[in-house]
């Protein structure tokens, strides 16, 4: 009965709500945010009438002897149990989905205090978040022992077992020292996130340092960081660093045979934090790839291409391929417009036709400043059915050469058109040759000729 009576209130109620929702979109109001937290409201409160209920029910029925000898309570715990345990991890799962989305102002102000770029995924929230599902639902089970009558001695001896460890072979493992190591080595790395950011962005960008010497400095300053925190966790969870020798040895033979190229890319990284033939933010083309650099990392550097996809090239292929980085030094870049014209045009008219259509481009150099050429129109030969020419000239941002090149291809439609200059396409000419008619011979006659008739 209490049962049926919390969700017929819960209906009246959620039935409310609807009205007052309809009523409030009648009246001009945005409901969808507001009805979605009204939803959860009610959601919220028929669980809870309907658990309310339930237990009533239950401990009505248990005074009353209807299932006397069942674990009632053992079971009610063992359910609470996992319920919390199951929300609990979802808070967790909300938790780092927000933090690497920043659905929040705190998440993105604390997204930003981190030095976390937009875009980039918050790693050391979704470590924590690893660790609290590892934490929660070690728990769980040993919550259930106690529920059901694990003893305090055998409680006891988990817990020692826990903190003081086992050993396996010569090496000593501690669950608890290793769950603690962990969760310190993101502490320390979210420290040393937020201390490279601010070294970068604050504390360097004081100095006459440019901006591509304060960021190799602040990452190599973090991976100094990093190897320390490292040790320091290793320490922590007991591991004798004095035997850090064979494990250097045991490295040594895996860089022999199999660790050559992670090696080899991890020194290309640090070259080219060192000497910047590349740094983030230039447009490179390496190999087939084309694209603006985003990020430099210790195995690979991130390349942003033009359609918006992101290509991992090994750092070593950049130091061994052939690369051409657009605006190493400065943003500048020369582009070419090829043209053909028809014979019998006034070439004089298409050079100076070709000189304006430049000069009016906002995006073009055409006063020389800076030691950069002006624009020139070349005349490049007499073509099978053109005359060649071709626009030649030096634009502000060569990044924008693919809609620099769009826009003068179509000034220079315009003007030939205005001033009747005709742009050639390859002609091919076919005579066709018709020849005088072959004479027959003449038919014979006479009696040789043969009787094709045939006789009746």
């Amino acid at each position: 009965m209490a049962v049926r009576t919390a969700l017929l209130v819960g209906h009246r109620v959620d039935g409310y709500g609807r009205i007052i929702c309809i009523w409030l979109g009648f009246s001009g109001v945005s409901i969808n945010c507001m009805y979605k937290r009204l939803g959860a409201g009610i959601t919220a409160l028929l669980f809870t009438a309907t658990c309310v209920a339930a237990g009533a029910a239950l401990y009505g029925w248990w005074r009353t002897d209807h299932w006397n000898g069942l674990p009632i309570p053992e079971i009610a715990l063992t359910l609470a149990t996992i319920l919390l345990a199951w929300l609990a991890s979802r808070w967790t799962d909300r938790l780092a989905t927000g933090l690497n989305e920043g659905h929040h102002v705190w998440q993105r102000r604390l997204r930003r205090w981190l030095n976390v770029e937009d875009g980039e995924r918050f790693r050391e929230a979704d470590l924590v978040a690893a660790l609290l599902h590892l934490a929660i639902w070690l728990a769980v089970p040993l919550a259930l022992l106690g529920i059901w009558g694990l003893s305090r001695a055998s409680f006891d001896m988990l817990r020692h077992l826990a903190w003081t460890g086992f050993n396996l072979g010569q090496v000593q493992i501690v669950p608890a020292q290793l769950i603690m190591g962990a969760l310190l080595l993101v502490l320390l790395a979210t420290v040393i996130r937020w201390l490279t950011g601010r070294m970068e962005n604050q504390w360097l960008a004081r100095t006459p340092m440019e901006t591509h010497t304060r960021e190799a400095v602040a990452t190599i300053t973090g991976y100094v960081l990093f190897v320390i925190a490292a040790l320091v966790v290793l320490s922590y969870v007991g591991l004798d660093l004095t035997k850090l020798a064979f494990i250097a040895g045991a490295l040594s033979v895996g860089i022999g045979f199999g660790l050559q190229t992670i090696v080899n890319n991890f020194v290309s990284g640090l070259i080219l934090l060192f000497e910047q033939p590349v740094r983030r933010g230039n447009y490179i083309t390496v190999g087939d790839t084309e694209g603006f650099v985003r990020r430099i990392r210790i195995r690979a550097t991130e390349i942003e291409t033009l359609q918006r996809t992101t290509v991992v090239v090994p750092n070593s292929e950049l130091l061994t391929l052939h690369l051409k980085n657009w605006n190493l030094r400065d943003r500048y870049g020369r582009i070419g417009c090829p043209v053909g014209v028809a014979y019998g045009s006034d070439v004089r008219l298409v050079e100076r036709l070709l000189l304006e259509v430049a000069a009016e481009h906002k995006d073009v150099i055409s006063d020389g400043r800076g030691g950069v050429p002006k624009p020139v129109a070349l005349f490049r030969g007499f073509g099978d059915s053109t005359l060649d020419f071709e626009l030649r000239c030096f634009i502000r941002d060569v990044t924008r050469r693919f809609f620099v090149v769009s826009d003068l291809n179509f000034a220079i439609d315009a003007a030939f058109r205005e001033h009747d200059v005709t742009i050639a396409f390859p002609q091919l000419d076919v005579w066709h040759r018709s020849l005088p008619p072959t004479p027959q011979p003449p038919a014979d006659s006479g009696d040789d000729a043969p009787d094709n008739t045939r006789p009746d």
